[in-house]
């Protein structure tokens, strides 16, 4: 997904998100959504592609219950991760500047299983994606037709060449 495609007519419809419009809660939760704080204006789009479907997310910065403590918020993750069935990290060039993600996508690696994470990378060239190491380890979510907000053209590719569909690998 490119940044372009979150701008295009299909995504401009996004939301606000806040805690009253059902787009997070601690308990049951699908899917924790990884992301740099400084590229929280991206959040948005893909939250509403993700609910699309009836997806339930995590994300972090709706969790009023969150502490200003490093330690107290890695603890709190760590039982977040654990409420979650999948993993996304929304990857962009300004996540390797991040503290938190890596450490995220750890948990969610150890939580979660390897299976269950994926990377949904947004560059700014969709041929070419590689700003991070872990870009290759996980299953990468890619759509072939990127201005589609249906499941049907998204999949979660995997290292070994392996595809899922994304609706079908959300609900594994």
């Amino acid at each position: 997904m490119t940044f372009n495609n979150l701008q295009s007519k299909s995504y401009q419809s996004a939301v606000v998100l806040n805690a009253k419009s059902g787009h997070y809660s601690t308990v049951g939760d699908k899917v924790f959504l990884s992301y740099r704080r400084e590229d929280k204006i991206y959040v948005a789009p893909v939250v509403e592609f993700l609910k699309k479907n009836g997806v339930k997310l995590y994300i972090d910065y709706l969790d009023d219950s969150l502490e200003d403590d490093n330690t107290k918020v890695a603890e709190q993750l760590r039982t977040r991760v654990g409420n979650c069935k999948k993993f996304i990290s929304l990857a962009t060039p300004n996540s390797s500047k991040s503290k938190w993600m890596p450490w995220e996508l750890g948990l969610g690696d150890r939580i979660v299983n390897y299976e269950n994470v994926a990377v949904l990378p947004l560059t700014t060239n969709e041929d070419r994606w590689g700003d991070q190491e872990y870009g290759a380890i996980y299953g990468r979510i890619e759509g072939y037709r990127y201005y589609s907000l249906n499941y049907e053209s998204w999949y979660v590719v995997y290292p070994s060449g392996e595809k899922v569909s994304l609706l079908e690998w959300i609900n594994r």
